[in-house]
Parts: C-alpha cells; structure tokens; sequence
C-alpha cells in the first residue's frame, strides 16, 4: 500500500529517543533532544497572545506576512551582509519546511548534493525521497571541509552543496576564509549553496559568518525555534534568488500553505527581542561539559550550537546502551553520518541535569 518513495525514508533515531523520554518522562536525563530550555520571553508570549485576541488566527499569506518579510530582510541586511528584499523572503514551517521547499523546489532525479558527514538527518532523508542522490564529504576527525576533497566529490550530475553552521552534530563553526573557499568552487562548478543557519546566535569561540553574503547563488535557511526557545511555533524563513522563492511559494500553496499566522504576527512585533545573555549560559555550559570529559573522551570543543559529539570508548560499540541502561539519553552516531562509533549530547539541559549527566559519563568512560 505504501509508495516506494516513502519506502527510501527511515524513522529518525533523534525521535525515538524522544519518544523513549516522553514515555518514561522523569525517569531518564535526556542529553539527545536539541530544544533550549531557557524561558520564552515574557514579550513574545504577550505578542502571541495579542495576536490571538486580535484576530490572526485566519490563514495568512503564503509567502508569509509582509511585516515580518520586511524584518527578516532588514536583519539579513544588517547582520549578515545579505542584499534582501521583502520579495525575496519566505516565511516557511519552521526551518525543516525550509529545506524541504528548497529541495523539491530545485532537485531533478538523479541530481547530486554534496553533504558535509557528519550531517544533520533531515538532509539526506529529503534528498532520498525527491530522488535525487546524497554524496558524503567526510570531514573526521576535525570536522571541518577540505577544499580538495570537495573538489574530487563534484561530477556533473552535482547540483548543490549543503552546509550548516553552527554544526549539529559537531558544533562546529565556519570561518569567513572556509566559507569563501567554498564559494569561490562553488562559483566555479555553477552549484548552489544551501547554507542551513538555524543556530545562528550560538557561535562561542569563532564569530558566525553567512556565506550568503559574498555568493548570490545560496539559498540561506534560517528561523526563530532555537534562538528564541520556540520549537513549536514553527516559524522559518528562506532568502534566495527569486526564482527560487517563487517556486517555493508556489510549493507551499500546496503543502504547508502557511506558517503559522499567530506566531508570524507575534514574532513581527517582538523581533528584535535580546537573548544574548541566555546563549552566554550555554557557552559556559559547553565549557564545563568539555572540561570534564576531555580527559575521558576523543572530543572535538563546539565552536557553536549546542551539541558535543563524541567518539565512543574503543571496543564499546553499544556504549550508547549502556548510557541509556544508567538512565542518560544520548543520540547514536549513526542518526548523523554514515559511520557509528560516535555518539552527540545535546547540553541544552538545566545545570543540574547536566551535572548528573556528566557524572555516568565520566564513570562509565
């Protein structure tokens, strides 16, 4: 009964781990779900609730409300260096929606995208289902991209380069100098970039940096649910050339139809909301959480977002069980590369819970 396409996708390992920790909830520290646990911010849950009483609560425009178009653009004008037009936005179901419009949108079958492995799960799923065929760059053990073995993966069936930074799984953060290397390849093979930028505000050690801003040809996907602690709000946002966004509208029509109106109208009037001080606290979590287990653990220090990945003892290949056996939940390796002897902690926890976390992992290592 099922299509053979839908067939090509695999249930996320990061779900069931989610579903092992709502089931048992308490019972389990959970070290594998990426969600900020800091406070929404009191002004953003009152535009939402003016939104609701005020009335947005109907369909809005597809492409998203002009208001917040217009705000998406002025940021990525002022702070990313990115020449966008309100015209040249989408507003889409959250930052996944994203990059599944921008996929289908763009793939034939048959057509490559090279994906940096480690890699967040969703790119090579998606990509699989349109048909199109996921090529890995290896990146261990340092994580980052060599040019040259970029260079040697790209034929002329290669049709896009998907990066993101800040990393999950790695949190690894790319410099001005990597990524205009990459643009400058990519200029030179006719490829689009797919800069996935969702952890944008979480850069510790090395300054975020939008390839966006010195290669026209990228399709930059961004949103609002890890900055502002708002994973069920569901709203992203896409700039691109505008041929693409056209199409990407056009697609939405028939998928998603819209983000969600209440949160477009909340986050358009609370936009410039500061939380700098909340992604400080997870510098200092990422501080404590490396310091402790350096000794332990082969461990490469994230330059940003929040996760640590983390090769397992030699010899352990079911290190993960034993892990959730003492009641920590991690997510295996595996969920993000195509090899399966690292394991990614999540520290977007309450200090107490990281401090629990830490100890089973510093007595089972």
């Amino acid at each position: 009964m099922l299509s053979k396409r839908i067939k090509k996708i695999k249930s996320s390992s990061i779900r069931k781990v989610f579903d092992l920790a709502t089931k048992n909830k308490g019972e389990f520290i959970n070290f594998a779900i990426g969600q900020p646990r800091f406070k929404v911010p009191d002004e953003l849950k009152r535009a939402m609730a003016d939104a609701v009483q005020n009335g947005a609560n109907k369909y809005a425009p597809t492409q998203g409300i002009q208001e917040l178009r217009e705000k998406v653009a002025e940021k990525l004008r002022v702070e990313n260096n990115i020449q966008a037009s309100s015209d040249d936005i989408i507003i889409t179901s959250g930052t996944s929606g994203g990059i599944f419009l921008a996929l289908s949108s763009i793939l034939n079958p048959g057509d490559e995208v090279i994906i940096p492995d480690p890699y967040f799960t969703l790119y090579k799923e998606i990509i699989a289902f349109l048909d199109g065929v996921p090529t890995f760059l290896d990146t261990y053990q340092t994580f980052r991209i060599d040019p040259e073995k970029l260079k040697r993966l790209i034929t002329e069936k290669t049709k896009a380069l998907i990066i993101n930074s800040p990393n999950n799984p790695t949190g690894i953060v790319y410099s001005q100098k990597e990524l205009s290397d990459l643009a400058k390849i990519a200029k030179k093979n006719n490829l689009l970039i797919i800069s996935d930028e969702i952890y944008e505000k979480f850069d510790y050690d090395r300054k975020f940096f939008s390839v966006g801003g010195i290669y026209e040809n990228t399709i930059t996907l961004n949103g609002f649910s890890k900055s502002y602690a708002i994973t069920g709000w569901r709203v992203g946002y896409a700039h691109a050339p505008g041929k693409i966004i056209q199409t990407m509208n056009k697609l939405q029509q028939y998928t998603f139809v819209c983000a969600p109106a209440p949160a477009q109208a909340a986050l358009a009037k609370a936009f410039n909301v500061n939380l700098n001080e909340e992604y400080q606290k997870y510098r200092l979590k990422r501080d404590v959480l490396y310091q402790e287990l350096e000794d332990k653990y082969q461990i490469y220090k994230p330059e940003g977002a929040f996760y640590l990945f983390v090769k397992m003892p030699p010899g352990r290949k079911q290190f993960v069980d034993e892990l959730i056996n003492h009641k920590l939940l991690v997510v295996p390796g595996e969920a993000f590369s195509n090899r399966n002897d690292y394991f990614r902690i999540s520290f977007a926890v309450e200090d107490d819970a990281l401090e629990k976390g830490i100890k089973i992992l510093r007595d089972l290592a």
